[in-house]
């Protein structure tokens, strides 16, 4: 298998219909693989490219399927609190955004990549109460976001006129934090070293260093405090022992001994790239004398007007302007703005898309009732993950690691929602609602422990 060729020693029985739903299961992941940020001039017409709705399609179809085969699952639990909460958080919003006239093209676009996390926890909840592996649920997952780096990196160069002295967030992915929560738990929590995480490795750093994306570092940071975390609690719990610990973090030494070696490399065959690391750490903001970094700052205009708008309407706290209305950035800031960008370039004078931090936007769209849901569904995403790991923790079988892949992922995700919103992205989007159903898959597991323990006696 693509992820393990171990066999599990707990017998969880497949239903008839898991081998067609794990066959949808990858069409729905690798549906918007290929998925990319798109021109400017098509983001302001809000119109589709025939690529996604090609993309669309694909999601609709494998996702019908898996409910058609799969439907009476649904309402286990407890995977299927997490399914009601998030449904009924989405009905709220929907109708939020009716009621206050909010334009429905606008509403229904920034609300799709929340129906796709609705969508991936579904169908994710239902591959693993028919008895489909958690590592096989993964799989699809890794692939998706290994493709994802790869193509928008070179969709920006073929079709973009990107060049390496310009790469920026027009070819940055959307599943980085996603693969940085895999390294994370492949490094620490797998007992066994796998191919796949020298190519999940690759693919991700690479990316970082060609992209020059400094937030990215604040995931593999999250990455590396939650997956010790997870090894202290699979400690407690008996899943790993402490003389397993240097043995356990070796790898991480080396992989940052190649990565000082791939640096260096760069550093003789193309040395403008470490000056533009350098320029974005160390001088972003001195070079230019502003009081802080310019991305930091478009995020203080944001959030200054959000405020300012709700202020003027305080009801508005308690449930929002509605998904899709338009905002804009204080004017205050403008002057210091345009000090890097081009003084004729239109700042936020209306803008309508999901805003640059989860939170703000949150609060702006949905309220108080908008930032509680997000903490509901992180939140409760994290206590499912740590709670299957510990239902299997008696007989921790190959696919253990990846129990504490959600929480890891969850942590990442959660490491950069001050300053980018990852429900904005379609596949950040579609990933994460498959990490909150893939603990389900545990539980299913864990509920067959004693019959399998029975029979082996």
């Amino acid at each position: 298998m693509f992820l393990c060729d171990q066999e599990d020693p707990v017998h969880v029985p497949q239903a008839p219909e898991a081998r067609w739903i794990e066959r949808l299961l990858w069409v729905f992941t690798l549906s918007f693989a290929l998925d990319y940020r798109a021109a400017t001039a098509r983001e302001g017409a809000g119109g589709a490219g025939l690529d996604q709705l090609a993309f669309l399609a694909l999601m609709a179809f494998s996702t019908m399927g898996i409910l058609f085969l799969g439907w009476r699952r649904i309402t286990t639990r407890p995977g299927f609190w997490l399914i009601a909460g998030w449904g009924a958080f989405l009905g709220f919003m929907l109708v939020n955004a009716f009621a206050q006239g909010v334009a429905p093209g606008r509403s229904l676009r920034i609300l799709f990549p929340l129906g796709l996390c609705f969508a991936g926890l579904v169908n994710a909840h239902i591959a693993g109460c028919v008895g489909i592996r958690p590592s096989r649920i993964v799989a699809p997952i890794l692939v998706a976001a290994c493709i994802n780096v790869v193509w928008r990196i070179t969709q920006g160069f073929l079709f973009k006129g990107v060049t390496l002295d310009t790469a920026r967030v027009e070819v940055q992915s959307s599943a980085n934090n996603w693969l940085a929560a895999f390294i994370g738990c492949a490094l620490v929590l797998r007992r066994k070293f796998h191919i796949t995480l020298l190519i999940a490795g690759g693919v991700l750093f690479g990316g970082i260093l060609i992209t020059v994306t400094r937030s990215l570092l604040f995931p593999v940071m999250a990455s590396a405090l939650a997956t010790t975390l997870c090894f202290v609690l699979g400690i407690r719990w008996g899943i790993y022992q402490v003389k397993e610990t240097a043995r356990r973090y070796a790898p991480a030494f080396g992989i940052a001994t190649a990565a000082i070696l791939a640096i260096g490399s760069v550093a003789v065959i193309y040395p403008r790239l470490l000056d533009r690391w350098n320029e974005r750490l160390f001088h972003h903001a001195s070079d230019r004398n502003l009081k802080g970094d310019i991305s930091w700052l478009t995020r203080e205009a944001e959030a200054s007007a959000i405020i300012e708008i709700l202020n003027k309407e305080p009801a508005h706290y308690l449930f929002g302007k509605g998904i899709g209305a338009s905002y804009y950035w204080d004017p205050d800031y403008l002057p210091e703005l345009h000090m890097v960008y081009p003084v004729d370039a239109e700042l936020g004078g209306e803008v309508w898309f999901a805003g640059h931090s989860t939170w703000t936007y949150a609060l702006f769209s949905g309220g108080a009732i908008g930032v509680v849901a997000h903490l509901l569904f992180i939140g409760g995403v994290m206590g499912f993950s740590l709670r299957a790991a510990r239902s299997s923790a008696s007989d921790p079988g190959p696919d253990q690691w990846l129990a504490f892949l959600p929480f890891v992922a969850a942590c990442c995700l959660l490491s950069e929602t001050a300053t980018s919103n990852p429900f904005d992205e379609r596949l950040a989007a579609l990933i994460f609602g498959l990490m909150a159903g893939l603990p389900q898959s545990f539980i299913v597991r864990a509920s067959w422990i004693h019959s399998s323990s029975s029979r082996h006696s």
